[in-house]
């Protein structure tokens, strides 16, 4: 571990990392920037490109992009009231207010320290915690992995805020087109319609990138005008920005305390970013001597809300990088990126791939430092792009998506799928499915089927197996129990109807 840790350290001086820090650093800022895009349609549009890449590199990039799409998504949230990713709305409570005070870049440098220091806590954190979950995942047994990824699929599924029914139904849809293609555990062609392209399965690639990307694009284009609305921006001098970067050490408390529950929440497969902000938000409201000041343009407001939607990022990584289970949209494409780089999270990453490991987490703290240091410099310029219309931002990464899908296998099928998802994907949210559950059945299901294979080849066909063992039992209580106490929910509004009428 510590080997690895300098190895790591080491290679911050090559040139190709320090390069592929700061294309990661310029996306994800970007794409956060901009309101509704984000990291995940960075992710997925660099995804393909990497294709051929020293794996280490790629991850530099796609680290980048994690560490820094919440921290771009503060900027329009303070300047124009538009929040540039989900975990960005309570930025607006306080953010904008200071704004239309002439405060905007005090906001601005509240933001950027807060969001920066957040997640160097949570990196510190998951450092401290590889140690311990090395150990830990090493007593997992293929079906306690079965019986994980069965936990975090529903997991994702209830934390996600569409209808329950409707989450589960499209990460069963992502289980089943997992199963398309060729099986070689069992030796037969499934569901591939007669088609030699479906024997292979569902490439990865050209399905997120239709799901996340192409139908997200056809949301804006169907909507139209600009991304948010037009509205001047001054951020008041650098002296104001620094002020607000100084300004932050006031309010120790709250920033540890949303650093904490940004960190524990991203842990949480599912519940992500958007979770962590309001309840770190309302946790400092309730526990401020003058909550009336809180949604009035106050400091300590910024910083609750900026330091826990950071701080997610290193909670986030831990279930992903050891038991290979994505709690979000960003772990999707990761996951999707080790797949394309031939590389297995979970046991294998965490004894073989420590390098990997590092090269995410160093990423992500030399991504934050530079970002941090890029918002403050350049916030009010960043957060005109916001303001460009979408009639000239969809087409170019429409084009610039379809043209990485072709590059990674030059297989123009790819492009008709993407193409395809895209249609899928449209639809999927205009009737109100989640696509995060969808994409990660499809990820999952083949580690579930996989873990599911061995099991009974270990035990000779014996089921028995997925019920002895202590650690699937304590696994297999959690599900049962996050299963009733969903139905328990949904089922107490039902009983007050009845009482009523």
């Amino acid at each position: 571990m510590f080997e690895a840790m300098i190895a790591g350290l080491t290679n911050m001086g090559d040139p190709a990392i320090i390069a592929a820090i700061c294309l990661g650093t310029l996306l994800g800022v970007v794409f956060g920037v901009i309101p509704g895009l984000g990291s995940v349609i960075a992710m997925t549009l660099i995804m393909p490109f990497t294709f051929g890449w020293d794996p280490i590199v790629a991850m530099y990039v796609f680290a980048g992009i994690i560490g820094t799409a919440s921290t771009g998504g503060a900027v329009p949230a303070i300047l124009l009231n538009t929040p540039g990713t989900i975990a960005n709305v309570c930025t607006t409570f306080d953010g904008f207010p200071m704004t239309r005070r002439g405060e905007g870049g005090r906001a601005i440098g509240l933001a950027a320290t807060a969001s920066g220091l957040g997640t160097l806590f949570s990196i510190v954190v998951l450092a401290a915690l590889l140690p311990v979950a090395k150990l830990l995942i090493l007593w997992f047994t293929p079906p306690d992995f079965f019986w994980m990824v069965i936990l975090g699929l529903i997991a994702v599924t209830f934390a996600s805020r569409q209808n329950m029914i409707k989450g589960l139904a499209a990460g069963g849809v992502g289980i089943l087109i997992s199963l398309i293609g060729f099986s070689s555990v069992f030796g037969v062609r499934r569901y591939t319609l007669g088609s030699e392209y479906l024997w292979d399965g569902i490439e990865i690639v050209p399905l997120v990138i239709g799901f996340f990307a192409l139908s997200e694009l056809m949301v804006y284009t169907s909507r139209g005008g600009t991304i948010a609305q037009d509205a001047k921006v001054n951020l008041g001098g650098i002296k104001q920005i620094l002020r607000g970067a100084l300004e932050v050490f006031r309010y120790k408390s709250i920033l540890l305390r949303g650093s904490i529950i940004g960190t524990v929440i991203g842990s949480i497969p599912g519940a992500g970013g958007a979770v962590a902000n309001f309840l770190s938000y309302s946790t400092a409201k309730q526990s401020s001597k003058n909550p009336e000041l809180f949604g009035t343009g106050h400091p300590a407001g910024v910083v609750a809300s900026e330091s826990a939607n950071d701080a997610k990022d290193g909670g986030i990584l831990l279930p992903t990088l050891t038991f290979g289970i994505p709690g979000n949209g960003e772990m999707v494409i990761l996951m999707a990126a080790f797949i394309l780089h031939g590389i297995q999270p979970g046991r294998d990453l965490l004894v073989n791939r420590l390098d990997i490991v590092w090269a995410i987490i160093l990423g992500v703290i030399g991504a934050q430092i530079l970002t941090t240091i890029v918002i403050l410099a350049g916030g009010a310029w960043l957060a005109k792009i916001s303001l460009v219309p979408v009639k000239y931002i969809a087409p170019f990464v429409a084009i610039l998506s379809l043209i990485g899908v072709y590059a990674v296998r030059s297989n123009i099928w790819d492009v008709l799928l993407a193409i395809f998802a895209a249609l899928v994907g449209f639809f999927m949210r205009k009737a109100g499915f989640p696509l995060i559950t969808l994409i990660i059945g499809f990820v999952l299901g083949h580690l579930a089927e996989e873990k599911f294979t061995q099991s009974l080849q270990i035990s000779q066909g014996d089921y028995a197996i997925f019920f002895t063992r202590p650690v699937s039992i304590i696994l297999l209580i959690a599900i049962v129990f996050m299963l009733g106490w969903s139905l328990y929910k949904s089922a107490k509004p039902t009983k007050a109807n009845l009482e009523s009428s």
